[in-house]
């Protein structure tokens, strides 16, 4: 999969913004605050149907204007695809594929894979427990599309639960919906258990390698889900009566605070470097060392496991690397089609492979430099 043109009208900073992008590596260079990101978030909402940052649709939209534009020409062994994407203020967002509008975001999601690699991505070692989750949900689902319906089903159910918590003197026939509701938790907990603890394993395999790649063999890696749920990718039965058990168990717990605490939806992953909580003991530089490792493995997973090759965005990630990691991560990319925003060039110097730098200045976007 490649991203032929992106054309952005009315969003972010941007009135109209037409670019081509060559099938290797993109480079977008101007000074800090000028839109070279804005250019990720459009390509990246076009694929996904929301941004990467935690922004309101609104915010998306042209200050000045009402609505914005996104177009995205995709090829895929020689199919050329359109994705078009309308947002509005009033909060109406149309998404259509080749001219036909599609009814859920699940359908634009599996269309072509991205991989982002952004600041903000910090968080997954760095802050609560649900970053980490989503984060190994994302890779489950761009391998899974149906897993991420398992997920809303789950959540559906959980909000219902939790509303029968609340409601406890005013639901007349209380005992039996909240064990109805229980049940159905633990039926659907019991499937995400079993599929997060199956690709947990292939994540930390691979991401070991890479790891110890990345790092000159100097720090192993190590993921973990859960302790207790190690062995659940075996048997999604035992899973249900564990679940089952535990969630009956909290139930006087859960009535007085009137929510759910047992579940797939407050589980951590924890990961480890040389036997160390990376999220307590690394310094900052070996944490983003580990996302590196991280969105790599995911990068590896998508190519090996679904024989596709992902668009790969990465926002200002080689300002804070030294040489060889820099280098070892143009390496691994050589191969995908990937669209880096950077405020200098120099980065690519020792590069020998193929790449396209563009400038942006005063909103225009201009070829500087390819090779």
């Amino acid at each position: 999969m490649k991203i032929n043109n992106c054309y952005l009208l009315n969003f972010r900073n941007f009135d109209n913004l037409n670019i081509k992008f060559l099938d290797k590596i993109n480079i977008i260079t101007g000074p800090n605050a000028v839109g070279k990101t804005n250019i990720l978030e459009g390509v990246y909402f076009s694929s996904k149907g929301k941004s990467f940052k935690s922004v309101s649709q609104e915010n998306l939209i042209k200050f000045d204007k009402v609505e914005s534009y996104i177009r995205t020409d995709t090829e895929s062994d020689g199919l050329e695809e359109k994705i078009e994407v309308k947002i509005s203020k009033n909060g109406q967002k149309v998404i259509r594929i080749n001219e036909n509008k599609i009814d859920t975001m699940q359908e634009l999601r599996t269309f072509f894979d991205i991989v982002t690699f952004t600041p903000e991505d910090i968080k997954i070692i760095k802050e609560t427990k649900s970053y980490r989750r989503n984060f190994i949900d994302d890779v489950i689902c761009g391998i899974i599309p149906g897993f991420n319906l398992i997920l809303i089903k789950y959540n559906n159910i959980l909000n219902q639960r939790n509303y029968i918590l609340k409601n406890k003197n005013k639901e007349k026939y209380f005992k039996e919906q909240i064990i109805a509701s229980t049940k159905q938790m633990a039926e659907e907990g019991a499937k995400i258990l079993k599929i997060r603890s199956k690709y947990i394993r292939i994540i930390e395999e691979v991401a070991k390698n890479i790891h110890k790649r990345l790092t000159d063999e100097s720090e192993d890696f190590c993921i973990f889900y859960n302790g207790k749920y190690e062995d659940c990718y075996k048997d999604t039965e035992k899973n249900f009566e564990m679940l089952y058990e535990e969630m009956m168990n909290s139930l006087e717990k859960d009535l007085y605070r009137g929510f759910s605490s047992v579940g797939p939806h407050r589980d951590d992953i924890k990961i480890f470097v040389n036997n160390l909580d990376s999220k307590i003991f690394l310094s900052q530089g070996q944490q983003r060392t580990l996302i590196l490792t991280l969105k790599l493995s995911q990068l590896k997973i998508f190519y090996e496991i679904k024989e596709t090759s992902p668009v790969i965005l990465l926002d200002d990630v080689f300002s804070e690397l030294d040489k060889d990691r820099t280098n070892f991560i143009l390496n691994e990319i050589k191969g995908y089609q990937s669209i880096i925003t950077a405020t200098s060039e120099s980065f690519i110097d020792d590069y020998n492979g193929e790449y396209r730098i563009f400038e942006l200045d005063n909103n225009e976007l201009k070829v500087k430099k390819y090779r």
